[in-house]
């Protein structure tokens, strides 16, 4: 589970003085089996990426553009690798910042985000900045470039978006924060104009990615629920668009297809998950908030395959190869 549930258990902790520390009645995960191996996987290359983000839950992903890998770390080390051989090609270290966001880039820069509220661009050639702006609250994920235009989310529920070329932002928009959500948000995806968002109440929103002008909003999961804890469905898993449909999950609330044009639903199921998601030509697939991995058919939400044997390992969003 997301670091929330420490912040709930810790009150009872105190009030229950040593006491609640003598048993341990979670769940513990699922025990390792041995199995048979079928693929033999080979290490091409590993480096070290910089400081793990710790205590602090945060989605710190490599980029990928072309031949070169860039990493960032939460102590501001930025970093591009070759794709070959993992040869460190620069390495720029940003003094005095916390990076919660990123990294991501495109169009010849690298851009991420901090714990303060900058969004920082640097040259994707050599590393050297190029600006910073000043947002509303901690950056919590930033999107590919697209069309010169970077969106950041932040962690009051806002979408900044931002030109590259200059630091300046073209316009802002928003949604209210539930009293509680968890720590986390998904990445803003641009597709053909568009920039989608999700948000912790459970709605999908596209704008115009150059004026911000709300094209279309859908619920995919309603809060319910008499407690704050119950009504959380936000919107943190990463969602993917295939062929002009969107998929999106939400945590305690729905797995959905949703038309890219319109915002309709096509299909939609129980679900809770804030990993993400991946999909190739006749499926996707997603681990579940207890780290079970599913197989669902992409026409009809139907489950193809459901994978247990990893639950309460913390299993990462899935990858297709070939």
């Amino acid at each position: 589970m997301k670091p929330f549930s420490w912040l709930l258990l810790m009150p009872l902790a105190l009030l229950g003085g040593c006491s609640v520390f003598e048993t341990d009645n979670s769940e513990p995960p699922a025990e390792l089996v041995e199995f048979e191996k079928k693929i033999t996987v080979a290490e091409h290359w590993h480096t070290d990426s910089g400081t793990g983000t710790g205590e602090f839950y945060l989605k710190l992903e490599p980029f990928v553009d072309g031949e070169t890998i860039y990493t960032v770390d939460v102590n501001g080390r930025l970093t591009a690798y070759s794709i070959d051989r993992g040869k460190e090609l620069w390495s720029q270290r940003f003094k005095n910042i916390s990076v919660t966001g990123g990294v991501n880039g495109g169009e010849g820069y690298i851009v991420f985000g901090t714990a303060d509220g900058e969004v920082i661009a640097v040259s994707a050639e050599d590393g050297q900045e190029r600006w910073r702006a000043q947002v509303s609250s901690e950056v919590m994920a930033v999107s590919r470039i697209d069309f010169g235009i970077v969106v950041v989310r932040t962690n009051d529920g806002k979408i900044f978006a931002i030109n590259v070329d200059s630091g300046a932002k073209r316009w802002q928009a928003g949604r209210k924060t539930p009293a509680l959500s968890l720590r986390g948000v998904s990445e803003p995806l641009s597709r053909y104009g568009l920039v989608l968002s999700g948000f912790d109440n459970g709605k999908l929103t596209a704008m115009s990615l150059l004026k911000g002008q709300v094209a279309w909003e859908t619920a995919i999961a309603t809060p319910r629920g008499r407690s704050e804890l119950e009504r959380m469905v936000d919107i943190d898993a990463t969602f993917v668009e295939r062929d002009g449909i969107v998929y999106v999950a939400t945590y305690q609330g729905k797995l959905a297809a949703v038309d890219l044009k319109t915002g309709q639903l096509i299909w939609s199921r129980k679900m809770s998950s804030f990993m993400g998601l991946t999909v190739d030509r006749t499926a996707l697939y997603l681990t579940d908030d207890v780290s079970a991995i599913w197989a669902i058919d992409r026409r009809t939400g139907a489950t193809l395959w459901k994978q247990t044997d990893l639950r309460l390992r913390t299993a990462t969003t899935p990858a297709v190869i070939d």
